[in-house]
């Protein structure tokens, strides 16, 4: 990691972003990611005005194509939508049968 990055501005969202309400900054990035098969199954389950979307992914992606699928996603938003914007994931529970059936819960 090099010191310069520390030093880079972090975006921020646009007053266009802002003055939308939540529901009209879903139905933007919906409308998004119904342009490519390959997000069929992502939810927005959150568009704040900080630019912090949250989706909820409801297929099974393998962990080394996940966070590369989510980079780029993000990179098309950025381009496409508003420069602040940054991508996360819904927390997922433990979905292990063997673990739930002995009673063991990660916090």
């Amino acid at each position: 990691m090099l010191k310069s990055f520390s030093d880079t501005i972090t975006p921020v969202t646009s007053e266009k972003w802002n003055k939308l309400d939540q529901i009209g900054r879903i139905k933007l990035i919906t409308t998004e990611l119904k342009k490519n098969k390959l997000y069929d199954g992502f939810e927005v389950v959150e568009a704040p005005d900080n630019g912090q979307i949250v989706l909820k992914i409801e297929r099974l992606i393998p962990a080394n194509e996940r966070g590369l699928m989510l980079l780029e996603l993000e990179e098309k938003l950025k381009s496409s939508l508003d420069k602040g914007i940054s991508v996360w994931c819904e927390p997922v529970g433990d979905k292990s049968k063997l673990r739930n059936l002995r009673g063991i819960k990660f916090n």
